[in-house]
């Protein structure tokens, strides 16, 4: 099997890499969801304060949608329903119960998967409130279900900063893996693209019908879905539909059909200098940051990021964790600016390029922290943004075209394979410290709603 080598970008050698240790999150006593985790959804509330949920049970749908439900990760009463600007839903507070209790869905053997309908396994996704961990590019959406895709893609090796790793996932429990790729392939009838590190065993790998084994290679962002799509299925128009899961997702979908219960747990990594202990921990959806790190000590002065340091939510410790995020990072914060920084000779300095002695050192950790090192300036084409990119798209000319809001010269320079992930590591390295991936977050925001 061929090896697509990804050869532009870079890995921030970050200190605080999490050990291969797994524990468990205690029972939480609160958890928390966060309508906006899940976008192209308006919800529609369907329960309000003091109301009992199970797990499984309808918390809102989505009002374009009504079909596409998001459910509750505990049973227990609804404590209360936060609401933001204009009235919005911020959370949905569940005071969880000591004993819980689930909505009960069907159950399948693993052999019988591959003769279940596309209407049946359809109908169980969204009335479990599994579906919405099916994605769809463009726009990075919750999947509509009455437009299918021409793939499906399923990525099981991410490279951001303290991602978890596959082998290890996989090694820990691969429960219900097979059998949601059999599901993904034929509720769609489309091929399913398994993307794996080159590295992984052939003997971690579920044989299942209608799934494609891709391997890559390379730094960061080899291991985003965007720079995947790319390279093997492209998207060359707004019709042109690709689902999407993580590995874990996945397992997830499988663990529905053959246990009959909605699956509410996952494995994160907890990672970064600031953090006392940096390993995995199995937690459940909606747990607040809090929670997931009791007994773990975080430097006083520190930002607490729920996703990774390029794409992750800044967040409070009484916040949850993101729906489709798997690491919780966490970084120094920084205020001021450093004396005459731009004169000095940067031993202390770290830079993506040459241009500062540490950066001859390949195998140094590095400790960064939140200080841009810079304000805005002028956008000056060096090439630093193209070197990290590895699509073959003018990122520089389509910024402008979208600060220019000229929706037919976006569409000509590829927005609609673009993806605020794949160019966060452009903002990382940009020398005129714009934030490119907001950029391209408006433009297909602006797109979705002109286009």
């Amino acid at each position: 099997m061929a090896v697509i080598r990804v050869r532009k970008g870079h890995d921030i050698p970050l200190a605080g890499k999490p050990e291969k240790r797994l524990a468990v999150a205690g029972r939480p006593v609160r958890l928390k969801v966060r309508p906006a985790d899940f976008r192209g959804i308006k919800p529609g509330m369907l329960v309000k304060r003091g109301d009992r949920v199970r797990v499984g049970s309808p918390l809102f749908r989505s009002k374009a949608n009504p079909e596409i439900l998001v459910t509750a990760p505990g049973s227990g009463t609804i404590e209360s329903i936060l609401l933001g600007e204009r009235r919005a839903v911020r959370q949905i507070v569940i005071d969880v119960d000591r004993q819980e209790s689930f909505v009960e869905f069907e159950t399948f053997s693993e052999g019988a998967l591959e003769s279940l309908s596309p209407a049946k396994i359809r109908e169980q996704l969204l009335g479990s409130g599994m579906w919405p961990v099916i994605r769809q590019r463009p726009f990075s959406i919750v999947a509509d279900p009455e437009l299918p895709p021409k793939a499906v893609f399923v990525s099981a090796m991410p490279t951001a900063p303290f991602a978890p790793d596959t082998d290890y996932l996989l090694s820990q429990d691969s429960t219900g893996f097979r059998a949601g790729l059999i599901l993904l392939h034929r509720l769609t009838g489309k091929p399913v693209h398994l993307v794996v590190p080159e590295s992984i065993p052939d003997a971690l790998m579920p044989d299942a019908p209608g799934v494609t084994l891709h391997r890559f290679s390379g730094p960061h962002p080899a291991g985003n879905v965007g720079i995947h799509i790319h390279h093997i299925a492209p998207i060359r128009n707004r019709e042109d539909r690709i689902w999407y899961l993580s590995l874990q997702d996945v397992m997830n979908v499988g663990l529905l059909f053959l246990k009959g219960r909605l699956p509410v747990g996952k494995i994160v990594t907890v990672g970064g200098e600031p953090f006392e202990k940096r390993h995995y921990v199995k937690v459940r959806q909606g747990m607040a940051l809090q929670d997931l790190l009791e007994g773990n000590r975080v430097a006083e002065g520190s930002r607490l990021i729920s996703g990774d340091v390029l794409t992750g939510r800044a967040c409070e410790p009484d916040e949850p964790l993101g729906f489709y995020h798997e690491i919780v990072s966490a970084v120094r914060e920084k205020k001021g600016r450093d004396f005459f920084g731009w004169l000095s000779p940067g031993f202390g300095k770290y830079s993506a390029s040459r241009l500062f002695p540490p950066r001859l050192n390949r195998k140094r950790t590095v400790t960064l922290d939140t200080a841009l090192n810079g304000s805005r300036r002028v956008m000056v084409p060096l090439g630093n943004i193209e070197s990290v990119l590895p699509m073959d798209i003018e990122p520089t000319w389509l910024i402008k075209m979208i600060l220019a809001r000229d929706i037919d010269e976006m569409e000509k320079l590829g927005i609609y394979e673009c993806d605020p992930e794949d160019f966060a590591l452009c903002s990382f390295v940009d020398a005129s410290k714009m934030e490119v991936a907001e950029i391209v977050r408006e433009g297909l925001d602006f797109i979705e709603k002109n286009g």
